[in-house]
């Protein structure tokens, strides 16, 4: 099995686990707010509650997952993930990148550092809603912080 193989494979595990993670979060986030919404069990058993959930979400997310850009170093707006190498971009910064690289008659390599992509295209790049879904969640999180 070649290394590039063995980096593939890693990588598609480590998207695996990040997909599982936020399913937990969303479920978590739902069971909570049914309870408080339909007033299940007392506020004492509703706080234990939280308590149990947040402390396996502190288990499940040891990994936290990138929401910057490798592009622009600011959170992703619009996540959008590449079929070839599973990496991420924010829409706007990669096909911004692809247009500039186009124009010089040139390829664009997959900026994430020690990618062996070397022609990201258009064509390439599938909405993240996954990612975008755990952007928002960390939003509303903070601001309910």
């Amino acid at each position: 099995m070649s290394l590039s193989a063995v980096h593939g494979t890693l990588s598609s595990l480590k998207s695996c686990q990040a997909d599982i993670g936020t399913a937990m979060d969303i479920v978590t986030n739902v069971a909570i707010d049914l309870a408080e919404a339909r007033g299940v069990g007392s506020e004492r058993q509703r706080k234990t509650l939280k308590l149990t959930l947040l402390d396996e979400d502190i288990a499940v997310t040891q990994t936290q997952d990138n929401f910057f850009c490798p592009l622009t170093q600011v959170e992703m707006v619009n996540p959008v993930k590449n079929k070839k190498c599973n990496h991420c971009y924010d829409e706007a910064a990669i096909l911004n990148l692809i247009k500039t690289r186009h124009n010089q008659k040139k390829k664009c390599r997959c900026p994430v550092v020690g990618c062996e992509n070397t022609d990201v295209r258009k064509s390439d790049l599938v909405l993240n809603k996954l990612l975008w879904r755990k952007i928002e969640s960390q939003k509303r999180q903070s601001n309910r912080t």
